[in-house]
């Protein structure tokens, strides 16, 4: 009988170890999932360096590993089975759960209701890059300061195949090591794969046809970042038929991008900031693929991107 209780001690203290090592720097936020598991996406990064290398903390993107391969590879998902939200997965992959963005953000909810739709339109065209919290515990990866004093404090790499721009920041050690923004973007089949260094900006490009691009900036030879086409160098006469392709590979080659993403890059990028161009369609980046929103034909402010900045957009009053 001794030898019993002697083999249960053993047992109780090897997996208080294990429990131990898994947790690690996790945070205790785990999740229950549409399905009834319990995830804790924090956790799961934390425990595996190869999946936060990959992923960092996104967690549509942990939750998809975890549910395509870390399941049936028995790799521990969570340190608690006491889910502390229940969350969705979106239509891009996102986890969002829209009564816990509702009660954090009553700014939101006086001009977009409750429903999760409304509030998940929010999160993708704004509050993601604002840092608003999609689900309680939600941890984003390379929180410390960006170097704005180096030279060239941002490093851009441009999935052409998920169609994701993520723009890198330099740490206070000299590395590109904090992943600060992420655009939805359409490349074409012609955009060049390869790493190159901006070369010259234009605050309106003209193409043939009397099309014009917002906020240019040169990558390589003929291919620039540059906002979706307007017929006439006016901010209200956007194409919005090309608008409502973003995220698709659509382009002659150039980086399409949304204005206010397109200004981003023109505003905070020097001339000489490098650009990485590459092919990854399973993973489009740490932060993720961001969603553009759909213009209406009947939509009378169809004429203006939404993320303009101008004054006179409609879309900002």
């Amino acid at each position: 009988m001794k030898k019993v209780f002697g083999f249960l001690a053993l047992a109780a203290v090897v997996f208080a170890v294990v429990i131990a090592i898994f947790s690690g720097n996790a945070k205790a936020a785990p999740l229950q999932m549409p399905d009834g598991t319990v995830f804790d996406p924090a956790f799961y990064a934390d425990s595996y360096q190869d999946l936060k290398t990959a992923y960092g903390y996104n967690g549509g993107l942990l939750w998809k590993h975890y549910n395509t391969f870390g399941r049936r590879e028995g790799r521990i998902c969570t340190a608690s089975n006491s889910p502390v939200a229940s969350v969705n997965v979106m239509g891009n992959g996102d986890l969002f759960d829209a009564a816990f963005y509702a009660e954090s953000n009553p700014d939101v909810v006086a001009i977009f209701g409750t429903s999760e739709k409304s509030l998940f339109n929010h999160y993708s065209r704004y509050g993601k890059g604002e840092r608003r919290l999609a689900y309680p515990g939600q941890v984003f990866l390379g929180g410390g300061a960006v170097n704005t004093s180096a030279q060239y404090p941002y490093y851009i790499r441009i999935n052409r195949a998920a169609c994701t721009v993520t723009v890198y920041g330099m740490d206070m050690e000299g590395n590109y090591s904090i992943p600060y923004k992420a655009f939805v973007c359409s490349p074409g089949v012609s955009t060049p794969i390869g790493t190159f260094r901006s070369a010259q900006n234009a605050r309106w490009l003209a193409f043939d046809g009397g099309q014009y691009g917002q906020y240019a900036k040169r990558i390589t030879g003929h291919i620039w970042f540059h906002s979706v086409m307007y017929n006439g160098r006016s901010e209200s006469n956007l194409d919005w038929n090309a608008y409502n392709k973003l995220g698709t590979i659509c382009s002659h080659g150039c980086i399409r991008l949304q204005a206010g993403d397109a200004k981003w890059i023109f505003d905070n990028c020097p001339v000489g900031t490098t650009v990485e161009i590459y092919d990854d369609a399973s993973n489009p980046g740490p932060l993720g693929k961001p969603e553009a929103m759909k213009l209406g034909a009947s939509d009378v402010r169809r004429g203006w991107d939404p993320t303009d900045p101008n004054a006179a957009n409609p879309w900002n009053r």
